[in-house]
């Protein structure tokens, strides 16, 4: 997984940097191959150009800068047995919905784009990276947004995933969670002033802030999963 993201960020770097002169090229739109609705399209793409960019360097930012500083932290927790059970068994149903709504969206956002919208394709992919190196269980297994996406999750499945994630919540010795809500609540200041710049995360939703913060300490404790 580590090995197939530093490649895309390899790839985003060379569209995007200036070395050697170069920058993204614009769209070859051309009316006469494509038809009307896939030259609108096609125009249209270049409004992405900023946004992967934008996306680009704060993934830079938050795997060269946020991540090392904090996995040090990560590594000094002392994680009881139980615990441990319960988040792997969490870390395996994340990665395995995870993979399988990629690969639909990936296909699914072609055809929307009438696979003639390079731009948005790429700025898409680095969103559902990002969710890759660093969990995010309320978007992708926790939001009831899923009932109704495709691919959809069943209500039973969303059942088992909110009950593994009230059982693993509980397994958290209360001394270890204060400590947990403390670094969570510092890690999330830090990205805040990273993705000021205009970075939003996918499938949120309104959550409330209690809630939140369970979310916030199960990402982290998956996160070295």
């Amino acid at each position: 997984m580590r090995h197939s993201i530093i490649k895309l960020l390899i790839l985003f770097n060379f569209l995007l940097v200036d070395s050697y002169g170069q920058e993204i090229i614009a769209n070859t739109c051309d009316s006469t191959l494509l038809t009307k609705k896939e030259y609108e399209k096609c125009k249209s793409d270049t409004a992405w150009t900023a946004d992967i960019l934008i996306k680009t360097n704060y993934i830079i930012k938050f795997k060269s800068d946020l991540l090392p500083k904090y996995r040090l932290i990560r590594r000094n927790f002392n994680v009881p047995p139980t615990l441990q059970k319960s988040l792997l068994q969490l870390k395996i149903i994340y990665d395995t919905v995870l993979n399988k709504k990629l690969s639909v969206f990936q296909t699914e956002m072609d055809r929307n784009q009438k696979y003639v919208q390079p731009k948005a394709y790429l700025s898409s992919l680095l969103s559902f990276h990002v969710l890759k190196f660093y969990p995010d269980i309320y978007a992708i297994l926790l939001n009831e947004i899923h009932l109704q996406l495709t691919p959809k999750t069943t209500s039973e499945e969303q059942k088992k995933y909110k009950n593994l994630f009230n059982k693993t919540i509980k397994s958290i010795p209360t001394g270890l969670y204060q400590k947990l809500f403390k670094i969570t609540d510092e890690l999330n200041a830090d990205n805040n002033k990273i993705m000021q710049q205009g970075v939003t995360k996918m499938f949120q939703g309104s959550i409330q802030e209690g809630y939140k913060s369970q979310c916030d300490i199960i990402n982290f404790l998956l996160w070295a999963e």
